[in-house]
């Protein structure tokens, strides 16, 4: 598979295992052609796995990985769903220094759960490296981590069957729930998957995109909707006021073709492309925002993939070093970092700025676990006796 992705990427051709080639005059599409990669690796990600089962749900949740003997599944899983971190944490009004402010309001999204899926290289990584506990984390202190290039992440939302009707504003029936979205079960309960993240390390600083189904309410509000490879338009603007819902992003020509010869649900033609990010700043400077409105409900204004992700750091006891990636928290909500990662996140220093590698006075803090969250939120803490349950322990 790595080799497949790297003649990719060198021949020309956005070209992923099992997905048809479509001819590139740029020699690397990840970065020169974000939106059509990250509908080639939705697709890839969504390939039909047996019963109701796509390909990520194939792969090993943070359960899976983050446990004493570390296990990648041999057959589909169930989902293992929690609460959204990111909106949980922001309702909460969690602060990096500790204590509480005001709890903000629900968001469109309350009843939404997540859970997030490591593909077979990128749990390798983490197993090999003993990153999924805190001895580990310990020992890869001050180390260059760096997942190889055929590692994908995916971040998935999903919504109990019977809330969607209310969630869409009574714009689907309950009959209609199977008819147009991927539905799967766990618990005895049927979820409706409404939203996610897809992730892949096709360059250093990963790939990022999310995706909404059409019928999520907020899907473009705030920072518009924008997929210049798939959307008829390719951008659509925010409305005035939030979760009234959007026009259905009607498919190119081109996205169409994909969808046809991918082995897929016919369900997917309903998801849609909210923004990719391929860079920390835009070519004039300014910061690039790309946030979903089930993942990062409550401060979508705010939200980097790139940017926050770059904050997944620990220190030299393996602890993670900051709350969700976010800067601080206040009445309205809370604060995402955005643009270029910052120096003070991983190292001290006693000279002023331009910081740079090799300069006197700098002495590291934090190490990177190479913008996967799950390394220092999830790792188990093994210098105990016994283990206690990890933080992401059944979830």
């Amino acid at each position: 598979m790595r080799h497949s992705i790297c003649a990719a990427l060198v021949c020309g051709f956005s070209v992923l295992p099992g997905l048809p080639a479509v001819a590139q005059p740029a020699p690397n599409p990840a970065m020169t052609a974000p939106d059509q990669v990250a509908w080639q690796l939705f697709i890839q990600v969504n390939t039909r796995a047996g019963g109701s089962n796509a390909t990520f749900e194939t792969w090993a949740s943070d359960t899976d990985t983050f446990q004493p003997n570390p296990q990648f599944p041999t057959a589909p899983t169930p989902p293992v769903l929690r609460r959204p971190i990111l909106p949980q944490l922001a309702r909460e009004g969690v602060q990096e220094a500790g204590g509480l402010l005001p709890a903000l309001p629900p968001g469109i999204a309350q009843g939404a759960t997540e859970e997030t899926r490591h593909n077979k290289a990128t749990f390798d990584f983490i197993v090999q490296n003993n990153l999924y506990k805190v001895s580990g984390l310990k020992a890869a202190f001050g180390k260059n981590l760096q997942f190889p290039i055929d590692s994908i992440e995916v971040k998935a939302n999903w919504m109990p069957v019977s809330d969607v009707p209310a969630f869409t504003n009574n714009r689907v029936t309950l009959a209609q729930v199977p008819q147009l979205y991927h539905v799967n079960s766990t618990g005895g309960v049927q979820y409706a998957l409404v939203a996610m993240h897809v992730i892949s390390k096709l360059v250093p600083n990963w790939t990022w995109a999310t995706f909404e189904h059409r019928f999520n309410p907020g899907r473009c509000d705030i920072l518009g909707c924008r997929d210049a490879f798939g959307a008829q338009p390719a951008f659509v603007p925010s409305n005035r006021s939030a979760n009234q819902g959007y026009p259905d992003c009607a498919k190119t020509p081109a996205l169409t073709a994909l969808l046809s010869a991918g082995n897929i649900e016919p369900v997917y033609v309903n998801y849609c492309l909210k923004g990719s990010q391929a860079d920390f700043v835009d070519n004039v400077g300014l910061d690039i925002r790309v946030g979903n409105s089930v993942t990062e409900d409550t401060f979508v204004a705010t939200a980097s993939c790139m940017t926050c992700h770059g904050r997944s750091v620990f220190d030299k006891n393996g602890k993670a070093t900051s709350t969700a990636g976010f800067l601080s928290f206040g009445p309205n909500g809370p604060i995402g970092p955005l643009g270029p990662l910052l120096p003070a996140w991983y190292w001290s220093f006693s000279s002023q700025p331009p910081i740079f590698e090799g300069k006197p006075g700098l002495s590291q803090i934090a190490t990177s676990a190479d913008f996967v969250w799950s390394v220092p939120f999830c790792a188990i803490d093994d210098t105990q006796n016994p283990i206690p349950p990890g933080p992401c322990s059944g979830k």
